[in-house]
């Protein structure tokens, strides 16, 4: 995403309560390549500078009073998908870590995170990296929750089942449109079900080497390694659409 980048990373804090460590402050003041604009304590603050200045990458405390963390990143990869959001939480916790990655954020970060691979992992984000799909993938159950979720997307998929990278807001789309055929849809729904290739050979009626090619497709389309790289890549990019259930 900002591989391209040929200024220094504009970069804002946005804590209510201090969660960005003051070592990591001063040393992201002197970092080279890193540009520290400000520090606002809201969501709504944060939103407001963004309209009057760019910003490269934003470190948000998971925790922050509402408007929260969660939807000040899904405001950003609708209206400027090029800001990078970064989660930065004092208690680790699965459900948090879920919440980030559903809303596309790029590393999902403890604040006692020792600086130097604290100032590491931006750099990576920076660079186009997203260091969150590393701890999704250590831990299962946030990886299960993350497929469940895509499986009910591609479930609600009309039967000419429309392309992932359509049924996104425009907005929200990464560079890359990808494009899955029905059958992909099919297949990777499936599998997100927890379904084996032989059984899903079976419930459609094909070999299971056809199955295999067919996921070979998606994850070669998608450019991942695997299926759960598929569907956080995926995510990410905006293409699966997850709403928020009412309260």
């Amino acid at each position: 995403m900002h591989s391209a980048q040929t200024g220094p990373v504009r970069l804002l804090i946005v804590e209510r309560q201090p969660v960005v460590t003051p070592e990591v402050r001063t040393r992201l003041g002197r970092e080279p390549g890193f540009a520290v604009v400000g520090r606002v304590g809201s969501a709504i603050e944060a939103t407001r500078l963004i309209r009057d200045q760019p910003l490269d990458m934003v470190l948000v405390e998971s925790t922050l009073p509402e408007p929260g963390a969660v939807e000040m990143a899904r405001y950003f990869r609708v209206r400027h998908p090029k800001t990078l959001v970064v989660f930065v939480t004092r208690a680790f916790s699965q459900a948090e870590l879920f919440e980030a990655a559903r809303v596309g954020a790029a590393a999902y970060l403890r604040a006692s995170t020792d600086a130097d691979l604290l100032v590491a992992t931006l750099r990576r984000a920076a660079a186009g990296q997203f260091p969150i799909d590393e701890e999704v993938v250590r831990f299962p159950a946030v990886a299960a929750r993350i497929l469940a979720h895509f499986r009910d997307d591609a479930t609600e998929a009309p039967a000419a089942a429309e392309p992932v990278a359509r049924r996104a807001e425009p907005e929200a789309l990464g560079p890359l449109f990808v494009k899955l055929s029905p059958r992909e849809i099919e297949i990777l729904d499936l599998v997100a079900r927890g379904n084996s290739n032989k059984i899903i050979g079976r419930k459609l009626s094909i070999s299971d080497q056809t199955v295999k090619n067919h996921v070979s497709a998606i994850l070669r389309k998608l450019e991942v390694n695997d299926r759960t790289e598929a569907v956080v890549y995926a995510l990410r990019n905006g293409w699966i659409r997850i709403e928020t259930p009412a309260t």
